[in-house]
């Protein structure tokens, strides 16, 4: 009993974690923009971020191995909530910047959480207890853009959705208190840690990770990761772009943003949980995944010529659901056919190369959308999102033909 009450408590530092994030994605762009920023401002803040996140994770991963997970969270919780107060308090980009800097190196609670996970049960429960804690994240992710755009319509809206998300923090820092310290076997040592040690533990595994990789027939699954890096791209565009396209083509209010925001995780959401459905109705012989793949594309592009020429914010939402499918589809089905391909040694180290080029898919489309944004306008920028799934498409009618030679 006393070990369900731990997973809860992770599932709810998860929950109150998206939640915060919820809150404040569909406004900190919208907010920047308000100050006076360009579209590449906007865009370099959201690239910088996800580099910093890329860059940081295996030291924060690397730190909680030394130090444990409880003392890691606890500190990178609290740090994080004294940046959310203080970027309510700014009105200087600069300092936004820096903030969101220090937040990416920093927040990393969903991955510590899945650390947590691993240390608390068996390998052969830790998917289903994945499974749980992801389904609690993303019902934050739901409530959070709703209730961040009705408290934004307030005045001073934005400050009180960063005291707000600072709260959230200082609750998951005293939910953390009720996860005990678990040993490592770094503890003995854990007093002559320094900077130097935690960098050489990194470093070795890097090193571990990289021979790792290099086992791997890269030959096979080239095509894979292609079409998962134009996937990450197009969604990538149509997200970091969503809110600011709202506010500037359709005069849209945060609440109706967020509205938006939700509407496309809960459409998201069923469609994961209607997979296996959807495969039996429509695609039983498709064992190789590739019309899914590429019917999904094809949608996908459809989806954003409809968004650049939606007369009205009806039309938009009404193209919103098949895009939402087709995103949904793609995630799930390109990770199934680079599974099916691989051996039972690689499919850890398949898993995190893939995590890799979607967050350099995250990593550069800020920046490109920021570029295209101030030459050609933000009609422009969810326009080009078509780009990656019509060439998503092609490679599939590629891979199509070769499996058939």
């Amino acid at each position: 009993m006393l070990l369900k009450h731990r997973l809860y408590v992770v599932y709810t530092i998860s929950f109150l974690d998206l939640f915060a994030i919820g809150l404040m994605f569909p406004l900190l762009y919208p907010h920047v923009r308000d100050l006076g920023g360009s579209h590449l401002t906007v865009g370099i803040l959201g690239s910088s971020y996800s580099a910093v996140q890329v860059l940081t994770g295996p030291l924060i991963g690397s730190w909680s191995d030394i130090r444990g997970r409880r003392f890691v969270l606890l500190n990178t919780l609290f740090i994080c909530a004294i940046c959310y107060l203080l970027l309510g308090l700014t009105s200087s980009i600069y300092l936004i910047f820096v903030l969101r800097m220090i937040l990416g190196f920093i927040k990393h609670t969903q991955t510590i959480c899945k650390a947590l996970i691993a240390d608390l049960l068996p390998m052969e429960k830790q998917a289903a207890a994945y499974g749980q804690s992801s389904g609690y994240g993303m019902l934050g992710f739901v409530i959070g853009p709703v209730l961040g755009g009705h408290i934004s319509e307030m005045n001073n809206g934005f400050f009180y959705v960063c005291c707000f998300t600072s709260m959230l923090f200082v609750g998951n820092i005293l939910l953390t208190l009720f996860i005990p310290h678990i040993p490592t076997k770094h503890d003995n040592a854990s007093n002559n840690i320094t900077v130097i040690s935690l960098l050489s533990t990194m470093h070795k595994e890097f090193l571990r990770a990289l021979r790792e990789l290099m086992k791997i027939n890269w030959k096979i699954y080239w095509d894979t990761f292609l079409m998962r890096f134009m996937f990450g791209v197009s969604v990538s565009i149509v997200h970091t772009s969503q809110s600011v396209y709202l506010k500037e083509t359709y005069n849209l209010s945060q609440v109706y943003i967020g509205y938006t925001i939700s509407f496309l995780s809960i459409v998201g959401v069923i469609c994961g949980l209607s997979m296996g459905k959807i495969t039996a109705m429509f695609y039983k012989d498709d064992h190789n995944c590739l019309r899914r793949i590429y019917h999904s594309f094809c949608a996908m592009a459809a989806c954003c010529f409809g968004f650049y020429f939606a007369p009205n914010i009806y039309i938009y939402y009404t193209v919103l659901i098949p895009f939402s499918i087709s995103s949904t589809i793609l995630r799930i089905v390109t990770m199934e056919l680079m599974i099916s391909k691989s051996k039972d040694d690689e499919k850890g180290s398949l898993s995190g190369a893939s995590n890799s080029v979607m967050s350099i898919a995250r990593f550069i489309t800020p920046l490109s959308s920021g570029i295209v944004g101030d030459i050609f306008g933000e009609n422009a920028v969810m326009l080009s999102a078509f780009v990656p799934p019509l060439c998503g498409s092609f490679l599939c009618l590629y891979c199509t033909r070769k499996s058939r030679v």
